[in-house]
């Protein structure tokens, strides 16, 4: 819900809220009303009460979390995650570049995006129906392939409606990936330590937040936006591999 209404709000303020589209005021309500909600979110959790911390018993020796990464299974599961979570961002920081090249409205980009939240919500409430019939691994290699697929083609649609259907085909295939990894990592891990390896995999996750659209932005300075598409969809391609090895 989140990943829809944010763009999806930010579209429609930038376009519709200053005295001309693209004004600085819109933006500037854009902003703002990003601004109201990490506030509202403070004002939320001030009542909530936090557990006593858990007590170590003097002399022993913590594990660390590092330990996972030597289980070959678990390493191959955290490439993966970092693949698929840097497609996300690519799509996220990417396509409103793509759109604005292509001449389309910013309240449009926003529904391009929202469309893909939307498709990766509705993708996962099949996800048991899916999951009752396919192994975590074999979803994993599809999703993988058919990002691939889409970043190839992406660059080549020149209208929104063509940008709004890979947007919706690549929430499906990116929406089913998050539930299967969470299945595997609990089934690969000890159950003693699927907090640790869950903190791992969100640790990755916001490193790939913070690097990729750096990454991004230099590579299509370099090589323009296609190029940066079609470059994460060979990486990820690529990479179906290590999903495949999942299979054991």
């Amino acid at each position: 819900m989140s990943n829809f209404i944010g763009p999806f709000a930010a579209g429609l303020l930038i376009d519709h809220a200053g005295a001309a589209p693209n004004s600085t005021t819109g933006y500037r309500a854009a902003f703002f009303l990003m601004a109201m909600l990490p506030l509202a979110s403070w004002l939320l959790v001030r009542p909530t009460r936090e557990l006593p911390p858990v007590v170590v018993e003097p002399g022993s020796v913590p594990p660390s979390a590092w330990d996972l990464l030597r289980d070959p299974a678990f390493r191959r599961l955290m490439l993966v995650n970092w693949f698929l979570s840097s497609c996300w961002d690519v799509h996220t920081f990417v396509v409103p570049v793509l759109g604005f090249e292509k001449g389309i409205s910013a309240s449009v980009i926003g529904s391009i995006l929202g469309a893909f939240a939307v498709a990766a919500a509705a993708i996962r409430m099949v996800m048991p129906l899916l999951a009752a019939h396919l192994r975590e691994w074999r979803v994993l290699v599809g999703a993988m392939l058919m990002t691939a697929v889409l970043f190839g083609v992406y660059p080549f649609m020149g209208t929104a409606l063509g940008m709004g259907v890979c947007s919706v085909l690549l929430g499906f295939a990116l929406g089913t990936v998050q539930p299967m990894i969470m299945s595997m990592l609990h089934q690969i891990t000890p159950e003693a330590r699927h907090g640790e390896a869950l903190g791992l995999r969100l640790m990755a996750i916001n490193a790939s937040s913070v690097v990729m659209p750096m990454l991004f932005g230099t590579m299509g300075a370099v090589i323009g936006i296609a190029g940066v598409f079609w470059a994460t969809g060979a990486v990820v391609g690529a990479g179906a591999r290590a999903a495949w090895l999942l299979r054991d």
